[in-house]
């Protein structure tokens, strides 16, 4: 995760080549139990699907978070199916409600299907109301931006890295780690504050 802003000396360019700014780009998908049980991370790697990346360095990453590669590591239907089978289904134990935002992907008939014929314990996918998840996402503020703030200060830590598989690498165990470091006390916190439920 590079800093706001690029530095330059006085009269040089600060300007980035396109090919360096998004080499090592991966996403990542946290899912989370209302409850704060948290669930393997879904690492999506920019690569071409069937290349190196996936043939090559997928297999040498850590383990425990389920990896995809996509060109350009963003979501896909391909990867929203895989998070479907691979993600969430073996962490299903009970009737579960999925909630998601509106990416098309997420509201498929094939993401409908999956959940009805692949997803035995009653799983129900709830998209968030149209145009709001700016004020519904439940993670937004509570998950997300405390995991972007503890990748950037991990990654302030870190040395320097110069080639994109070790770069992608040093993010992999950035994430985890900091994945791993979250406290489900604080994921539960968000959900209640976002949903407006209590136990009482």
């Amino acid at each position: 995760m590079p800093p706001g802003r690029t530095l330059a000396r006085v009269g040089q360019s600060s300007r980035v080549k396109e090919s360096q700014k998004h080499s090592d780009r991966i996403t990542a998908v946290l899912s989370i139990r209302a409850d704060g049980t948290k669930m393997p991370l879904l690492l999506i790697v920019k690569g071409r699907p069937g290349g190196d990346i996936a043939t090559k360095e997928v297999p040498t990453y850590p383990a425990g978070p389920v990896y995809a590669v996509q060109k350009t590591a963003y979501m896909n239907q391909r990867v929203w199916n895989m998070y479907l089978r691979e993600v969430l289904k073996p962490e299903l134990d009970c009737p579960s409600v999925l909630l998601t935002d509106n990416l098309k992907y997420h509201l498929s008939k094939k993401s409908y299907k999956i959940m009805q014929d692949e997803l035995y314990s009653g799983a129900f996918l709830q998209p968030l109301s149209a145009n709001t998840t700016s004020v519904q996402q439940p993670l937004d503020v509570g998950v997300m931006g405390p995991f972007k703030q503890m990748c950037h200060t991990e990654w302030i830590k870190e040395g320097k890295v110069v080639t994109a598989t070790a770069k992608r690498l040093v993010m992999i165990k950035r994430a985890i780690k900091v994945w791993d470091g979250m406290k489900e006390d604080t994921v539960r916190k968000s959900f209640e504050q976002a949903l407006h439920t209590y136990e009482i």
